[in-house]
């Protein structure tokens, strides 16, 4: 079983994933999905919260802005959801293999 983490790292995994889900439905004019999304954010960014995996969310949230980004400029919507998912992706990528360089406790 992982090392308790302290609150303030669960609450930023909440935090960070909830703002995710609000995100996601805002971008596609959808209340229920920024409902649904957001709830599914809480509970998954507590738990990935409480495993300890901050700097792994900072980087995918990273991810996911820079994708946006540049999904933004290009003017096309559909263009800038498949940017933000495959920023984050590609950061989720990165981040286990940045954390891989960091000692475990």
């Amino acid at each position: 079983m992982p090392e308790s983490q302290s609150k303030s790292t669960i609450y930023l995994g909440m935090g960070l994933m909830s703002l995710t889900g609000l995100a996601m439905g805002w971008v596609v004019h959808s209340p229920l999905l920024m409902v649904v999304a957001g709830g599914l954010g809480l509970v998954i960014g507590g738990f990935i919260g409480w495993l300890g995996g901050r700097l792994f969310m900072v980087i995918i949230c990273l991810g996911v802005l820079l994708g946006a980004y540049l999904g933004y400029r290009t003017g096309d919507q559909d263009i800038l959801i498949i940017a933000a998912g495959s920023g984050g992706a590609i950061a989720g990528f990165m981040g286990a293999q940045i954390q891989s360089f960091f000692p475990r406790h």
